[in-house]
Parts: C-alpha cells; sequence; structure tokens
C-alpha cells in the first residue's frame, strides 16, 4: 500500500497522515520535513529557503531521488510529498485542497519553526507567495503543474470536515481504486461550492434526492470545475442541496475541465 499526499499549504496533510498510519499501520514519508530542516540548518525561514533554490535543482533532485526510490519498496507507505504523485510509481493519489484563510489560521495556529505570523493577512499573504514559488519551481524543472487537480486520484476538500472524516474517505476511496485504477473522485465541503445562479432549485427534487441518500442509495456525481481556488457547480444543484439539507460534510463531485459562466451564488447562501 502507497498512498501519497500532496495539498495546499495548511491543509492538515500531517494530521490526517497521522490516522492513516494509526489506521493501516503503514509507514510515514515526509519531504516536507526534510525542507524544513534544510531550511533551519541555514538560519532561513522556509519561505526564505524556497526563494533561495529556484533554479537551483540540487536540492529537488535530492528529494526526488529518494521518491523514485520508494517505487520498489516493500513498505506499506503514506507519503507526505509534493512530488510522490510524479516520482513514485503505484501510488494513490491524493490533493487535499483547503479555502487560504482556513489554511493560514491552521499554519499560524500550529507555530512551526519558520512559519510564523503576526496577522492572519500575512500569513494568507506569505502562504499565497511560497505556494507560487512552489508551483513555480516545479513547473520549471519538471514542467507539471502541481496545482493541476487532474494529476491525482482524489481530491478532498479539507476545509470544513474533521480529520478523522478525512482520513477515512481517502481510506474508502482507496478500496474503491485498488479496484479500478481508472476512477477519480473529488469530494468538496458544501461551504466551498459554488451554483449558478440562473438555475432554479426543484424542491421536490431535493427531496427525492435526499430520500435516495437516506436509503443508501449512491447519488450522481455533481460535475464541478475548479478555478482559481473555489469549486463551480456546472449543472443542476439539486443533489448538493439534497447532501446540504442532511448535514453530509462530502458532495461527491466529478472534475471537468472549463471554465465558470455566468454568475454563481455560494450554496450556503441559499436558504
Amino acid at each position: 500500500m502507497k498512498i501519497s499526499l500532496a495539498g495546499d499549504l495548511g491543509s492538515g496533510k500531517s494530521t490526517v497522515t497521522d490516522l492513516l498510519i494509526a489506521a493501516t499501520g503503514a509507514e510515514r514519508y515526509t519531504t516536507g520535513k526534510i525542507m524544513r530542516d534544510l531550511a533551519a540548518e541555514r538560519g532561513m525561514s522556509i519561505d526564505e529557503f524556497n526563494r533561495s533554490i529556484e533554479g537551483n535543482p540540487e536540492v529537488d533532485k535530492l528529494i526526488d531521488d529518494g521518491l523514485r526510490a520508494l517505487s520498489d519498496d516493500p513498505r506499506d507507505l503514506v507519503i507526505d510529498s509534493r512530488m510522490a504523485w510524479h516520482f513514485t510509481r503505484g501510488t494513490f493519489r491524493v490533493y487535499m485542497s483547503t479555502d487560504p484563510a482556513i489554511a493560514a489560521g491552521r499554519i499560524m495556529a500550529a507555530g512551526r519553526e519558520g512559519e510564523r505570523f503576526a496577522t492572519l493577512d500575512e500569513a494568507i499573504t506569505r502562504t499565497a507567495a511560497r505556494r507560487k514559488s512552489e508551483k513555480k519551481r516545479y513547473f520549471d524543472f519538471y514542467g507539471v503543474d502541481i496545482t493541476d487537480l487532474f494529476n491525482y486520484d482524489l481530491v478532498i476538500d479539507t476545509s470544513y470536515a474533521s480529520p478523522v472524516q478525512i482520513a477515512s474517505e481517502i481510506l474508502s476511496a482507496y478500496e474503491v481504486w485498488l479496484d479500478d485504477i481508472k476512477v477519480k473522485r473529488c469530494l468538496v465541503c458544501p461551504p466551498r461550492l459554488y451554483y449558478r445562479a440562473d438555475l432554479p432549485i426543484d424542491r421536490e427534487e431535493v427531496r427525492a434526492f435526499r430520500q435516495l441518500m437516506m436509503s443508501g442509495t449512491t447519488l450522481p456525481l455533481s460535475d464541478v470545475v475548479f478555478d482559481s481556488g473555489e469549486f463551480f457547480l456546472t449543472g443542476n444543484p439539486a443533489p448538493a442541496f439534497g447532501i446540504v439539507a442532511d448535514g453530509f460534510s462530502f458532495v461527491p463531485c466529478r472534475l471537468v475541465k472549463g471554465k465558470p459562466k455566468g454568475d454563481y451564488i455560494k450554496l450556503e447562501k441559499r436558504k
């Protein structure tokens, strides 16, 4: 078993890794700690260290060689790494997405060396700059976009769900993936979803979807576009409203390419 966790800064990868390890007996492999240790050795913050190695592939090559070697490692592993999905063969590739303000608050609360901020606004700004630096570095070195959600087998929004719920969903999706490695899933917390303002909400249809859910029937996936850090429903929002009405943590979605068109409303704003 090899599960690779990538995702937004502050998405909870370390906490979820702990839970996955406890549930499966797998071992941990994390490149984030390697990077923080290297930054500390040089007396730098993690932001300064990331900027210092832009255009210098030596550090990344060292880490990447380690990730490649994991492909033939016989151990069960949970790999917390930006690039394991790319370098380690045969991993169940998970991306953990998080609302930027929530992510910044988590990073502030963690207070790790090199990641201390005076205000939430500073944390949001510096976290965004660090993410931009990482994205540029990986694209320059490898020609891949680490923020392209189509790279992953499971995209899961961690903004409003507990770490226990997130770990449970990852393991459930992993079992499905073992049967069919072509299956891709996207689970989005309702408060991060937008729907088309011009689409009417059929209350009878919403109630019908609620009844289907309560009976254990699998609901149809809702198509979503990811754009500018937000998830936009592109079709009928009734299944999502049915899920929200019953207080479920995730709306099962199918990620599709495209751009949101027209006016959109946040799902949680509609009563």
